[in-house]
């Protein structure tokens, strides 16, 4: 996906393309699995396929998705797609959104993390390497502390992105190595008492 943010897009773009649920999820999945059918994607989220098919297509057309190739399956046409931009807000665009729609996309992302942190736990990849990290931090700060602590999140994020980038130019040479990582960050303030 391209490293370069586009221009501030405008409320009613960010409308037409995430008001749906399913479309902010359908990123991250792709985001994990890099190239997917809708099939696969609708396994990966527990939905029903022909629900989400519509969804694809619309992400297609909007130009957040693009169709990478077909394959022949028991006489269907099986489209493979990957995300041309990752489903990314900044804080100008997250604001400008109705409350509703933001609670549905950060409902979704809450109930990816809680699925991903289940499932490693389960199969006990998540204590399975000694160098694992899991931080819980609660503390209190002023407006200055406040946003301190999410230009500190800010800037984790992009240096993930920027080792996700380059593990990914490794793993083209041995897909061996391949670690499977899932990376969760929360900033938010908690509820008083």
């Amino acid at each position: 996906m391209p490293a370069v943010k586009k221009a501030p897009r405008s409320v009613d773009e960010l409308m037409r393309t995430f008001a749906h649920p399913y479309r902010p999820h359908i990123l991250h999945v792709l985001s994990k699995q890099s190239i997917a059918s809708p099939k696969e994607m609708a396994f990966a989220m527990k939905v029903d396929v022909n629900k989400l098919s519509y969804h694809v297509r619309e992400l297609a057309k909007l130009g957040y998705l693009e169709l990478v190739r077909t394959e022949q399956r028991r006489g269907a046409t099986e489209h493979f797609y990957r995300a041309t931009e990752r489903a990314f807000f900044d804080d100008d665009e997250w604001v400008r959104l109705p409350l509703p729609v933001r609670k549905g996309i950060t409902g979704q992302m809450l109930l990816a993390t809680g699925a991903a942190v289940s499932t490693a736990v389960a199969a006990g990849t998540f204590e399975g390497r000694p160098d694992r990290h899991h931080t819980l931090l609660e503390y209190d700060v002023d407006e200055t502390g406040w946003k301190e602590t999410v230009e500190i999140l800010a800037d984790a994020e992009e240096k993930l992105i920027e080792a996700k980038a380059a593990s990914a130019e490794r793993l083209l040479k041995d897909q061996d190595q391949r670690i499977p990582v899932a990376v969760s960050m929360l900033g938010f303030e908690r509820a008083k008492g």
